[in-house]
This record gives C-alpha cells, structure tokens and sequence, in this order.
C-alpha cells in the first residue's frame, strides 16, 4: 500500500507541473502506459486461465483414475462384492471432499460414501448433470467435479459408479491468488506509469528547453535579442540537434533582417524628413508672400503645408520610435511633479479641441523621474486618441492618484471602446482599431507604440482597458520619487 500510494503522490506531483492535454508529454505517457497496461493485463488473464485450466485438469485426471481403480476392483471381485463389501470399499475410496456411490442394475437405491453435508444434500441434482467426462459444476455456491462409469463384469452392465469432488476451496485458494496477483499488476503498472511519465518528462526536457528559445527570441516590444542559451548541442539527440542549428540560424537572419529594417527606416526617414522640411518651409514662404493668390490656390498651399506638415511628424515618430527600440534615444530624467506637467499639457491641448477635459487632481503632489517633454508628449498622445474617438458632448476625464509606491495617470473616454482580443494588440507599431465602430479615425497606429516605449524608458508601465460601447482608459504607472530639496 505504501508503494501504491507513493506512486500515486508521483502521478499527482507530474498533474501538477501543469500539463496540457494536448501535450506530447501526456499523449507518449498514455499511449505507453496503455500499451503497458495492455500487455501486462493480457499476461495475468492468460495466467489466470492457465492456472484454473491446471487445478480443474489434475482433480479430473485424479477422478478418471479413481473411476478406474474403483471399477477394476469391482469388476475383479470374485465372488462378486455384497452391498456392505460394495459400501466398505466406497468408504475407502472416498474422503471428506470425495464422494462416491454405485447404483446396482437391479436396485434403485445408491450405495454411496460417507455424505458431503450441504454440498451433497440434493445429490440427484449432480448426478443428473454427471456425464461420462469429469466436469465441473456449480451447485449450492459450491464447485464440484463430477463424472459417471458404466461398470461391467464379462461383459454384463452391473450399474453406474458416480463420483463427486469438492474443489470449492481449491478454486478459493486459486481466487485469493488471482486477486492478489490483479492488485501486484495494478502497483506494476502504477509504478511503470510514474517511471515512463518521468522518462519521458526527462527526455522532453531539451525540447521544452527549446521551445522556451524559441519563444523568448522575440521580446515583448517585437525586438529580436542574440540567440543565446546555455543548451550544449552535444547532449542532445541528432533530432533536437537540426533544431536547435535551424532555431539559431532563423535567429540570426532575423536579427540581420530587424537591424536592416531599422538602418532603412532610420535612412529613409531622415533623407525624407530633410526634403520636407525644405518643401515646408518653402510652402510657408509662398503663403507669406502669397499676397496675390486667388482663394482656391491659398486653399492648395494650405492643404499642402498641412499634409506636409502632418508627414514630417510621422517620420519624426518613425525615426523616434526606431531610436527608442534600439536605445539611442537620450532622455532627460529629472524629478517631475505630474499635476504641474498635466495641467500645462491639458491647457495646451485644450485650446485644440472642442472636447471638455476634466483633470481630477491627487490628494497630494506626485513627484516622478522622468523626461519633462517626452512624458508631455506621452499625454498629448493619449489625449489625442481619446479626442479621434470622442464627441463634444463626451468629455474625456484625466486622473491622478497614487497607489502604492506608484504615480497613476488615467486617461478616459467615452468612445467605441476597443474589443478585448484587440486590446492587447493596440500598442503594437502601425496596428489599429477596427475603424468600423468608431466615428471618426487618423493616424497610422504609431501614437501608442511611441507611448509604450516612452513610458517604459522611464521605468514605467501602460496599459488599457477597454468596453465596447463604454469607452476606454489607458493607465500609465510610475515609479514615486522624493522631491530635491531646494
């Protein structure tokens, strides 16, 4: 029992590592422990059949003999036995689990042995099933072997000998044997189970190992890091070995890929930018000079300063947010006190909008590390996506507060709202919302990615949360700091 329940504490601790279903770990352990259970189930049922086959054989084969001897001896006698001879000699032959009787041709009363109790109460019922084979027979809960002979003397039918054998304890002796033999095969295969879920466990370790590689090659801001792992490829099977070269190989091309994109945008970029500001700043000059422009051709330079204007900021977000994932954007940390920051970022961006914003101020300054103009730039991006989405009889609402030893500003609208599966995905570069729920749409989805990279170089953390139909709140959290004094 101890061995039963220290293999079942083993199973339980492998369900608690957390496998999956669908594992390969749990389908391989199934798959053989039936295969054992299978295998070792069909070795006892043979030997259980076997070992019944065994003891019904030998007390038949003792049967025939007795028939034999009992017959030979009657058939011998000379003169012939008397009924007390013919009872004696029965007597001697039977024993407490051995019963046997003669029934004479010219009588209808059997000559038998010594009674049987409870299993010979009613022996016409097995005499009446006896046949010239021994068989067995099941009667009152009792086993019992049975057989009858023709008995004969020169060729003259003196009568039948009947023969009946107990082997009621001989089949429970065998039972208790079976049964202990089931219980031996359940410890077996419980034991075999654990063993085979630990091997198998083991030698799955270096592919799990790779699949956490794999997994980790892409951090959570799509950036490729250097393939690096502590796995030796010559530990592993010759498999796992083109796995792991094809997983570094991919990491490598990737990486190679990743920096070539970045050296592109970064080129592109500020090749760009560079040629717009020149057409800027000349679009400008002819709106200054432009004294004797018709109405309609002021109207063309607008619209071209304007989408020129609104290029160059993309690209200097392009180029902000490439700078920002490979770390050569500088910040300047230094300590900032956030309701000062919000109410100058909120006056300013009022004066954009027809959108009341309400400020909900904290019980007490927040003063935080950071850069005064980055994390400025940080809430006019959110302000502006909570303005694309808002009407102006749907205020957006700006909260401070602190919880724990972090600042907390919350950003709220009263918009479409963003659909949980698309949430996690809204600080992604160049994603957007589905642009069907919403009223009014702008961008090219780099606000929030710039957002995200801001908040995380100054230690902080972002997040959003979102109904649809309700609106949604995007959180930045913050790391407290203690003022200077000054």
């Amino acid at each position: 029992m101890k061995l039963i329940g220290s293999t079942l504490n083993k199973l339980h601790g492998l369900r608690q590592t957390g496998i999956q279903q669908t594992s390969l770990q749990l389908r391989l352990t199934l798959g053989l422990t039936t295969l054992s259970l299978l295998g070792i189930g069909s070795i006892g049922t043979w030997t259980t059949w076997e070992m019944r086959q065994m003891l019904v054989e030998n007390h038949k084969q003792h049967m025939r003999l007795v028939a034999q001897r009992v017959s030979q001896q009657i058939a011998i006698a000379d003169p012939p036995l008397t009924d007390l001879q013919l009872q004696a000699l029965l007597n001697d032959w039977s024993s407490s689990n051995f019963w046997i009787a003669v029934r004479p041709a010219d009588q209808a009363t059997l000559i038998e042995s010594g009674a049987l109790g409870e299993v010979s109460a009613e022996p016409g019922r097995a005499l009446a099933d006896a046949s010239i084979k021994p068989e067995v027979h099941r009667l009152n809960g009792y086993r019992l072997v049975t057989c009858r002979m023709a008995l004969s003397r020169n060729g003259r039918l003196m009568g039948q000998l009947y023969l009946m054998q107990n082997i009621t304890h001989d089949y429970q002796v065998l039972t208790t044997l079976v049964n202990t033999l089931r219980l031996a095969t359940l410890m077996a295969v419980l034991l075999i189970a654990a063993l085979i879920a630990m091997f198998i466990r083991r030698s799955l370790r270096p592919l799990r190992q790779i699949s956490q590689l794999a997994a980790t090659q892409v951090t959570g801001d799509g950036t490729l890091p250097p393939l690096q792992s502590d796995l030796k490829p010559e530990q592993l099977p010759s498999e796992l070995q083109e796995v792991t070269q094809a997983i570094g190989t991919l990491s490598t091309r990737l990486l190679e890929a990743d920096e070539r994109q970045r050296e592109f945008t970064n080129s592109m970029s500020h090749e760009l930018r560079t040629s717009l500001c020149l057409i800027y700043g000349y679009l400008q000059a002819m709106m200054r000079r432009g004294s004797n422009l018709t109405d309609s051709q002021r109207e063309a330079l607008e619209v071209a300063t304007s989408e020129t204007e609104r290029t160059i900021q993309l690209l200097k977000d392009l180029l902000d947010l490439a700078r920002l994932n490979s770390g050569t954007l500088e910040l300047a940390l230094q300590p900032v006190e956030l309701h000062d920051l919000v109410a100058t970022a909120v006056a300013q961006f009022q004066s954009l909008t027809t959108i009341p914003i309400n400020v909900i101020p904290a019980a007490s300054p927040l003063w935080v590390e950071a850069d005064a103009a980055q994390l400025t730039r940080v809430l006019t991006h959110l302000l502006q996506n909570a303005a694309r989405v808002s009407s102006p009889d749907q205020p957006i609402i700006v909260q401070l507060s602190q919880s724990s030893d972090e600042a907390l500003l919350q950003i709220s609208d009263q918009g479409c709202g963003i659909a949980p599966v698309e949430q996690e995905r809204v600080f992604e570069p160049f994603y957007r919302v589905d642009a069907s729920r919403c009223r009014s749409t702008g961008g090219v989805g780099l606000g929030l990615a710039i957002v995200k990279s801001l908040v995380e170089a100054m230690a902080g953390r972002v997040a959003v949360q979102s109904q649809i139909g309700v609106g949604s709140t995007f959180r930045v959290q913050l790391p407290l700091r203690q003022p200077q004094p000054s």
